[in-house]
């Protein structure tokens, strides 16, 4: 069977008998035409030997091209895995549609959430802030409201008759009814103003305290004077209060009582928050009044170079970022009493604002799933106007090589679905152009 090509008249030898199709297409070998023919249902034999010693004759030099459509065919799938190879490497229709899609997606909501995480973030921290400066606050106005009653007792107390007597019968037998009153208050005395002790409640002998600071504060003038010390009796922080004993405007003796501090010390030693959050006391010295750790305040361990007692001195308000004694990150807050002394409460860091790292672990959670689900959608949206254009590609490459009987199926009304159409059309036209070329050929 021969061949010719429709546009360089080149002719091939073609054996019916070694064509496995009714169809064969291969390029031609001159001028790269591509050349589809039907192969007809008829041997060898049946063929004129006129025409067989004719085609013989002019197609004797090319023997070498009976497996055309062979070597056709594996050239065409060749081409097909380089083109695959440059496919893998190219920024594709997908990507170019998934990026823009990822651009407009993604960077208002980063934009949103880092806005949004900022303040938040800022509102957790201030709100943690808050709660520790209202806790201190509260708890130094219980010191303060503790010291106060005792004062305002112990002045009601000195302005009795009994006590501005200076007669130490009346002032030991009313000293004794106020210990019974007050049972913190261990020791009630009074003093001259010498500072010779004339009365007290315990039946001790009476002792010289003219060498107390208190003694000579209250004796300078002042409405009240305070120590804090460890009893020599219960071993245990205590306070000692001084209030003047006067007659008229006169300065006549000193009273004085030492008590017992458990009710303060117990309520700021045994305040926790957490695992590592507690509260201390000092005094105006920066010795300990209470704290968690007991051996401090029967020490009177002196925690003036702590951090919150040094911002509290210098007058610093407001939150203070330290490294505990352990290094780790804490967060304080210190407050001075109306008497001079320091609440503190601590925590660290990491547990006080275990809140803030829930919020953040919720907002990169989100965040997280937000991404993927863009991502998903983009793809699929990507997937979605891809897909039918690499079916209508795949079509065109099939309608290039001569298989004319493909078929193109596609149900969109947008402009793939143009596509499509004319693609049916020209393959269509090309079927139309090659029945009239075989039927000039065979007239």
């Amino acid at each position: 069977m021969i061949v010719i090509c429709e546009e360089c008249g080149k002719k091939y030898r073609i054996d019916p008998a070694k064509a496995n199709e009714n169809k064969i297409s291969f390029k031609c070998k001159n001028c790269g035409h591509q050349i589809m023919t039907d192969i007809p249902n008829f041997s060898v034999k049946e063929t004129d030997s006129n025409d067989l010693s004719a085609v013989s004759s002019i197609s004797s030099s090319e023997s070498k091209n009976e497996s055309v459509a062979e070597e056709t065919s594996k050239t065409f799938l060749k081409t097909q895995k380089r083109n695959k190879k440059k496919k893998d490497f190219r920024f594709g229709l997908i990507a170019k549609v998934v990026t823009p899609l990822l651009i407009v997606g993604l960077v208002p909501l980063a934009i949103f959430w880092g806005i949004t995480f900022k303040q938040t973030t800022d509102r957790i921290r201030s709100d943690t802030e808050n709660l520790s400066a209202q806790i201190s606050l509260g708890l130094a106005n219980h010191v303060d409201e503790w010291i106060d009653k005792n004062v305002r007792v112990l002045k009601s107390l000195s302005k009795m008759a009994d006590i501005v007597s200076m007669d130490r019968m009346q002032q030991e037998a009313f000293l004794k009814i106020v210990q019974k009153e007050y049972p913190w208050m261990y020791l009630v005395f009074t003093t001259d103003v010498n500072g010779i002790n004339v009365a007290r409640n315990d039946d001790e002998p009476l002792k010289d305290y003219s060498d107390r600071q208190y003694y000579k504060e209250v004796m300078s003038g002042k409405e009240l004077a305070w120590q804090t010390l460890i009893g020599k009796t219960s071993k245990k922080p205590a306070l000692v209060l001084a209030v003047p004993i006067k007659e008229g405007d006169k300065i006549v003796g000193v009273m004085a009582s030492a008590m017992g501090i458990d009710a303060i010390s117990q309520l700021i030693a045994n305040w926790k928050q957490g695992e590592t959050g507690y509260a201390f006391l000092v005094d105006e010295k920066g010795k300990v009044v209470a704290h968690q750790n007991q051996q401090y305040a029967l020490q009177s361990k002196n925690l003036s170079a702590h951090p919150l007692v040094m911002a509290s001195k210098n007058g610093r308000s407001g939150a203070v970022y330290f490294e505990n004694e352990l290094g780790e990150s804490s967060l304080g807050h210190a407050r001075k009493t109306n008497y001079g002394w320091v609440l503190a409460i601590q925590q660290e860091e990491k547990e006080m604002l275990d809140i803030l790292k829930q919020a953040q672990y919720f907002a990169y959670l989100l965040l997280g799933i937000t991404i993927l689900a863009v991502l998903f959608i983009a793809y699929l949206s990507g997937r979605a106007i891809v897909n039918p254009i690499r079916r209508l590609t795949n079509a065109a490459d099939r309608i290039s090589i001569g298989e004319l009987d493909v078929k193109i199926e596609s149900n969109s009304k947008d402009e793939i679905g143009d596509l499509a159409q004319a693609i049916v059309r020209m393959q269509e036209s090309i079927r139309l152009s090659i029945e009239r070329l075989r039927r000039r050929r065979v007239a």
